[in-house]
C-alpha cells in the first residue's frame, strides 16, 4: 500500500532562502537518487515548509532511509549544514495512507 510521509518545518524567516537552497542542493538529490519520490514541497504564509513523499510501502521507505543514510553525500550534508544559520525551529513528520472512497 502506498504510503506518504509528510514533514513539516516551522522555517527562520529570515534563512528561508537559506533552507530552500539547501534542500535543493543537498538534501533532494540524494532522496532522489535512492528512490524517493517527492509529491510536492510547499511554503505557507506563516512560515511552515510542507514536504510530501510517497513511497510504495513502508518496507520502501525504510530502504530509501537506510540508503540515504548510508550514502556519503549525506554525511557531506550534514557537514554544509552546520556552517549554516538555524534554518527551522521545529519539525513535524507523520505518515499517510489514502482515505477510503466517500460513497
Amino acid at each position: 500500500m502506498v504510503i506518504y510521509r509528510m514533514r513539516t518545518y516551522q522555517a527562520v524567516r529570515e534563512n528561508l532562502g537559506i533552507f530552500h537552497h539547501f534542500f535543493r542542493t543537498h538534501l533532494l538529490p540524494v532522496q532522489l537518487r535512492h528512490g524517493a519520490r517527492l509529491v510536492g514541497r510547499w511554503e505557507s504564509e506563516d512560515g511552515r515548509v510542507i514536504a510530501v513523499w510517497e513511497y510504495d510501502d513502508r518496507a520502501a521507505y525504510e530502504r530509501v532511509q537506510a540508503a540515504v543514510a548510508a550514502d556519503p553525500a549525506t554525511r557531506e550534508a550534514q557537514e554544509v549544514r552546520r556552517g549554516l544559520p538555524v534554518l527551522f525551529s521545529e519539525k513535524d513528520e507523520v505518515f499517510m495512507r489514502a482515505a477510503p472512497e466517500l460513497d
